[in-house]
C-alpha cells in the first residue's frame, strides 16, 4: 500500500477526524455515511450535533442556525422531508415573503397559499414503494419537521353553506421534543375521505407567540366584504396564527344536492382521495394504526350571510 493510502486509512480510523468530516456533509450524505462502518454509525448516533443536523434531536431556539443554503427564514424546514412530502412544507418561492404587525395581527405581502395534497408525495408516484416508506422503523417517522422544532399545533376548520360560515378552532397538547413527521403525516391522513375528496387543505406555519413571521398563511381568513361580518373570524384567525407554530387549515363548502358519500352513484373520487385510500390500505396490510393526534376544541364561531 502506498504511503498516502496508509496515512488516509489511519486518519479515517481516528474518531475526531471522522467527526470533523461528518460535520461537513449534507444531510443525505450524512445518512448514507452511517452505512460505511460500525464506527461511523456509532459516531453519528452518539454525536448530539450530528443528530441535530439529521433532525433527530432538537436545536435550541436560541442557537444560530445556518440558513445560507435554504432561506432567510429563521425556521429551517427538514430538506429530506420536504422532498418526500413537498406539499406539507412551503416552497422557497413563498418563504420569507411575510411581515407582521403586532397591532392588528398578521399582514402578508400578497403571497399565494400553497394547498396540501397527497398526489405529490413521493410514494404516491410509485405505489409499489409504499410498504418500504411506511415500515415502522423508517427514519422519516422520527425526524423533526423543522429546526428549531414545532411545539404548538392546532387546527382551524371552516365550513360554508346556505346560511353562512362556521369555524372551529382546536389545539393539541404541547409536543414534547418537537413535532415528528409521523405525527404530522398521520394527522393529515386522519382528516378522512370527505376532506381529501374536495376540501381545501393547507398547512400554515405561525409565529408561536414569538417574532417569527407566518408562512403560507392567509392575511385575513375572509376578505372584507358586504356579504358577511368578517371581523370576528379574522380576529380569531390572526390570534391563533400568532400563538401557534403550525395550524392545519381546512375549508369546505356544500349544498343539499352534493353526493352523500362513496356509496352514492354520483360520488366522484378525487385524485387525493384515491391516494388516501392506498395509504389506508397499506397501513392495514402492515398491521399499523394511523395515529390521531388528540386536539381539544377551544372556540367555535358562526356568521350568517347578510
Amino acid at each position: 500500500m502506498q504511503p498516502y493510502r496508509k496515512a488516509q486509512t489511519r486518519a479515517l480510523a481516528i474518531p475526531e477526524i471522522v467527526t470533523s468530516i461528518l460535520h461537513e456533509m449534507d444531510m443525505r450524505t450524512l445518512i448514507a455515511a452511517q452505512r460505511v462502518c460500525r464506527m461511523w454509525a456509532d459516531l453519528i448516533h452518539e454525536s448530539r450535533s450530528l443528530q441535530q443536523a439529521l433532525f433527530f434531536l432538537p436545536v435550541d431556539g436560541n442557537m444560530t442556525v445556518d440558513t445560507t443554503k435554504t432561506t432567510t427564514w429563521p425556521r429551517v424546514y427538514n430538506p429530506l422531508l420536504a422532498e418526500t412530502f413537498p406539499s406539507f412544507f412551503p416552497s422557497p418561492r413563498i418563504v420569507g415573503t411575510t411581515t407582521r404587525s403586532r397591532n392588528d395581527g398578521t399582514t402578508l405581502k400578497g403571497n399565494p397559499i400553497e394547498y396540501t395534497n397527497l398526489t405529490s408525495l413521493a410514494f404516491a408516484k410509485d405505489p409499489t414503494k409504499q410498504k418500504m416508506y411506511f415500515r415502522p422503523e423508517a427514519s422519516w417517522r422520527r425526524m423533526l419537521t423543522t429546526q428549531p422544532p414545532i411545539y404548538t399545533i392546532g387546527s382551524f376548520s371552516s365550513a360554508s353553506g346556505m346560511l353562512g360560515m362556521s369555524w372551529t378552532q382546536e389545539k393539541a397538547a404541547h409536543q414534547e421534543g418537537g413535532l415528528r413527521m409521523a405525527t404530522l403525516f398521520e394527522t393529515m391522513v386522519n382528516l378522512g375521505r370527505f376532506m381529501w375528496n374536495g376540501s381545501l387543505i393547507s398547512i400554515s406555519f405561525g409565529g408561536g407567540g414569538g417574532d417569527s413571521p407566518p408562512v403560507n398563511a392567509h392575511s385575513q381568513f375572509i376578505s372584507l366584504s358586504t356579504s358577511m361580518d368578517s371581523d370576528r373570524v379574522n380576529a380569531d384567525w390572526a390570534k391563533m396564527l400568532f400563538e401557534t407554530d403550525l395550524v392545519i387549515v381546512t375549508s369546505e363548502g356544500g349544498s343539499c344536492t352534493d353526493p352523500d358519500g362513496p356509496e352514492d352513484p354520483n360520488w366522484v373520487k378525487s385524485p387525493d382521495e384515491i391516494v388516501w385510500e392506498g395509504i389506508c390500505e397499506c397501513y392495514e396490510e402492515l398491521g399499523l394504526t394511523l395515529y390521531d393526534l388528540p386536539m381539544d376544541v377551544y372556540n367555535k364561531g358562526m356568521e350568517y350571510w347578510n
